[in-house]
């Protein structure tokens, strides 16, 4: 297991070869933690591209530059699908709208039990 520690996520590369990044609770991403965190991704992954579990559970949202970098051509160079894991209102509000939004050049989907998220992202392995 690897692990990375950004200024707004923890980041660690599970044994099956899934990077799960959990947004510290109640942060705002700019478009700076952004590449910081796919930054940290990429190196994780050593140039492999890999699916990505992103738990925004406690995250307070992100802005606009920020959520189009994640959705990028940038993006779809380290990883390989997207798994958004959400429970509040809010959330899932916040999961919605980068999904509405921003069409990422990757399959993205928002859940909210992890182990069905993981089963998901095992198909983009």
């Amino acid at each position: 297991m690897l692990k990375a520690d950004t200024k707004s996520e923890t980041i660690i590369l599970d044994s099956s070869g899934i990077a799960k990044c959990c947004v510290h609770k109640g942060y705002f991403l700019e478009v700076e933690d952004a590449r910081e965190n796919l930054e940290a991704v990429k190196k994780l992954g050593n140039g492999k591209l890999l699916p990505v579990l992103v738990d925004i559970r406690e995250a307070k949202g992100g802005s606009k530059e920020c959520r189009a970098l994640f959705a990028s051509e940038e993006a779809a160079k380290i990883q390989s699908a997207c798994a958004l894991l959400v429970s509040s209102p809010l959330s899932r509000l916040i999961g919605n709208f980068f999904i509405g939004l921003n069409k990422t050049k990757f399959p993205t989907k928002l859940f909210s039990d992890e182990d069905e998220a993981m089963d998901w992202l095992k198909k983009f392995l």
